[in-house]
Order: structure tokens, then C-alpha cells, then sequence
């Protein structure tokens, strides 16, 4: 099994402790966070962790760390790497402001597995419909918030618009061509809507919309394929195929005939965030694979996040 440790803030969080648990490849061995100043034990959902007084102390007892925030940053990671410890960690908007290169020759030095926390990668629903996409050639994605003074402090691009920015690069296998953005605010505090246009080298599009001024929430993307589209619709969990109806077309069981369109609801499974995502980093580590979300992967996101932040820039100026 391996010895891992958790390294920063629970916030109170039990599921995670109860999922990391689960994951038969991973022995949770306890925790250092720097804001549990007393006892040797912390309780979280009636589990007892060791508490670590010393973040030293608990590298020397683990193999991998499942490292929080605060201490999720660039400059931790790096240190737990050196330390030759495999990484799971939360991003954060600092990473698309700072070099992770080098950080990616650092994890080839040290031979470790560093996997980030994009949770919606391992959204159920998104999970229960990647099987059907097949090479779009055009993605349409609409994300928006209900309006609300707890919704202020949510950045449209860093907290919303990056996890489509994410589930593009990783269903489009090709490098991006050209990225065009606007934004419009209603009270200039910071952008309230923004919209992306990605082009890819391969002639695939995404067009991408997020706003935190909705009258309620919604977070549907299509996938339009060669020979059918597949939408998902993120806050309702529900997935479903579209075809066109031709001469030999048969309604099937569960299939609905809308118009010439026939409508095949996509089965989601029930999961877990958490589990899913510790379970695949323990699975990077036991079988020497690259893991589902790499500091390559965040890096590519970071950067395109980086480029819609300068063209927003520019045309707010204009």
C-alpha cells in the first residue's frame, strides 16, 4: 500500500478523509496542517488522524501527500517533489501566472507521479458521456451562475470558464491555433460574462460562455461529432446522443423521435468526486502511468486562461 499523507487545511472536509480511505491502493498515515497547533490526534468524521507538529516529520513516514490549500502552491508542490513524494494537488489561479516548466523537470528528476485536482474531469456525467465523443469538430459550452452577493467573489474565468477550457483540450487531441475573448461587466467590478472562441489546428472550434449574472443556474456543452452530437447537462446530471432520423431508422427502447432527430439518453453513473480522483492517482502510481491530469495538462490550461485574460484586456481597453 501506499504510505500517504495529507498536507494543508482540511476545512472541516470528512469526505475527504472517508474517501481517501477507500482507495485500497492508498494507507492514510495522518496529516500536518499548520492551523492544529494541539493534541496528537485530529477527529474528522469520527476518524482519528495523527497530527504531525512537523511537515518534515510526516515526509519522512509517507510515500505520496495529498497536499490542500494553503499549502497547494507552486513553491509547496515543488518542495514535496524534491522530497521525492508523489503529489496530488489543488490548483490554483496562481499557476497561470508562474513558470511550471520548471516544476515538470523537477518531477522527471525526482520520477513521481504529480497529479492536479480539475474535480470536473471526473464529473459523473461528463465520465458517463466521454465514451461517445468521438473528434468534435465543434463544442459548444454554456456556463452560467444565478446572481447572488456570495457569486461577487467568483471569477468568471478562473472558477467557471476554466473547467470548459480543461474538458476541450481533453477531448480535442490538437494544439491551439487561435483564441479570441470579450467580456462585459454591468457594474465594472470584473467581468460578469465571457466569451471564448478556441480554434485548433486539426479546424475544431469551441465556443465557450460563462457569466455569474443568471437568473439560475446552468451548465450544458454539446459535442457535435461526424455523425452525431452528444450534450451534457452538468447541474441536472443527465447526458444524451443526437442522430439524424434516416429511411431505416428504428426507435429503440428508451429513445425519444423528436422532429427527424432521434434522442438516446446517456445512462450516468453514480460516483464520487473524491474517490474517483484518488483512486486514479494511486492507480498512476502502482502501474508507472501517466496520471489523468498531469502538470502538463495544467499547464496547457493555465496558459490558454492566460491568453483570454490578455485578450479580455485589450478589448475592455479598446
Amino acid at each position: 500500500m501506499i504510505r500517504t499523507g495529507i498536507y494543508g487545511h482540511l476545512d472541516m472536509d470528512q469526505d475527504i478523509v472517508e474517501k481517501l480511505m477507500d482507495v485500497p491502493e492508498l494507507n492514510l498515515v495522518g496529516l500536518y496542517c499548520p492551523e492544529i497547533t494541539d493534541n496528537n490526534f485530529s477527529e474528522h468524521g469520527g476518524i482519528m488522524l495523527k497530527k504531525y507538529a512537523e511537515a518534515d516529520s510526516l515526509l519522512k513516514d509517507v510515500d505520496a501527500i495529498i497536499a490542500l490549500s494553503p499549502l497547494s502552491g507552486l513553491d509547496n508542490v515543488e518542495l514535496l517533489v524534491k522530497n521525492s513524494k508523489h503529489v496530488f494537488f489543488e490548483p490554483s489561479a496562481e499557476y497561470y501566472n508562474r513558470d511550471v516548466n520548471k516544476l515538470s523537470g523537477i518531477i522527471e528528476e525526482a520520477n513521481v507521479k504529480v497529479q492536479a485536482g480539475f474535480h470536473h474531469r471526473f464529473n459523473n456525467t461528463f465520465l458517463s458521456a466521454r465514451p461517445f465523443i468521438a473528434n468534435p469538430k465543434f463544442i459548444q459550452a454554456n456556463n452560467f451562475r444565478r446572481f447572488d452577493f456570495d457569486t461577487e467573489g467568483c471569477s468568471v474565468l478562473m472558477d467557471m470558464l476554466i473547467n470548459d477550457i480543461d474538458i476541450v483540450l481533453s477531448v480535442i487531441k490538437s494544439n491551439v491555433k487561435n483564441v479570441h475573448a470579450n467580456a462585459t461587466s454591468i457594474n465594472f467590478a470584473g467581468p460578469d460574462i465571457i466569451n471564448v472562441r478556441m480554434e485548433f489546428m486539426n479546424g475544431s472550434v469551441a465556443q465557450l460562455t460563462a457569466g455569474r449574472i443568471a437568473t439560475e443556474n446552468s451548465h450544458e456543452v454539446s459535442f457535435y461529432c461526424e455523425k452525431d452530437y452528444t450534450s451534457i447537462d452538468l447541474c441536472r446530471n443527465k447526458a444524451w446522443q443526437v442522430k439524424k432520423r434516416n429511411a431505416g431508422s428504428e426507435i429503440k427502447l428508451f429513445q425519444e423521435n423528436i422532429g427527424d432527430l432521434i434522442v438516446d439518453p446517456i445512462p450516468v453513473k453514480p460516483n464520487n468526486l473524491y474517490f474517483d480522483e484518488f483512486s486514479s492517482f494511486a492507480k498512476s502510481i502502482v502501474f508507472n502511468k501517466s496520471p489523468e491530469v498531469d502538470i502538463e495538462t495544467v499547464l496547457k490550461t493555465y496558459e490558454i486562461a492566460g491568453l483570454i485574460k490578455e485578450k479580455i484586456k485589450l478589448s475592455t481597453s479598446m
